[in-house]
């Protein structure tokens, strides 16, 4: 017999609700046998389903906030001592990848699409840019400030896994 959906392949599958040839390209297995695409009703889970509005919301969030971040952190180093801007930095890439990954989970409803993982690293990257530009002292790069950069990049990616 024929696979209904692909007609030039052979097989001795049905679908075990609508009783169609399907071969084992098309078989969705389910807990009560393989069933046709049709019959077996795939559905995303909406938890990963991000509509367009939301994806729109979710851009402009990450480009403001990590704008804002960047220049509020890098306007501000002027005001810290220096004898402990060496954990200042590690400390603003720690901050603003958690504020980037929550606005951004926020605002859409804590969805887990993978888009959301880029638009977070990026927002959180941007941040980082922007503090970098600004900030009046050129960043020093030691361990404590490659472990805020990881530890920030962890925190931002964080409410979308």
């Amino acid at each position: 017999m024929q696979c209904v959906l692909h007609p030039n392949t052979e097989t001795l599958l049905r679908c075990s609700k609508c009783e169609m040839a399907i071969c084992d390209r098309c078989a969705v297995q389910t807990p009560v046998g393989a069933r046709c695409p049709e019959c077996a009703n795939v559905q995303k889970i909406p938890t990963y389903v991000l509509p367009k509005p939301q994806l729109t919301q979710a851009i402009v969030v990450a480009l403001a906030v990590g704008l804002v971040l960047g220049a509020f952190f890098g306007l501000l180093q002027n005001a810290i001592p220096i004898r402990i801007i060496w954990i200042y930095g590690p400390l603003v890439f720690i901050g603003s990848g958690y504020v980037v990954g929550e606005a951004i989970a926020r605002v859409t409803n804590r969805k887990r699409a993978p888009v959301l993982q880029g638009l977070a690293m990026g927002g959180y990257a941007l941040a980082a840019v922007a503090y970098v530009v600004i900030s009046p002292e050129p960043l020093f790069i030691g361990f404590y400030t490659l472990v805020g950069l990881a530890v920030g990049g962890a925190l931002a990616l964080n409410p979308f896994r």
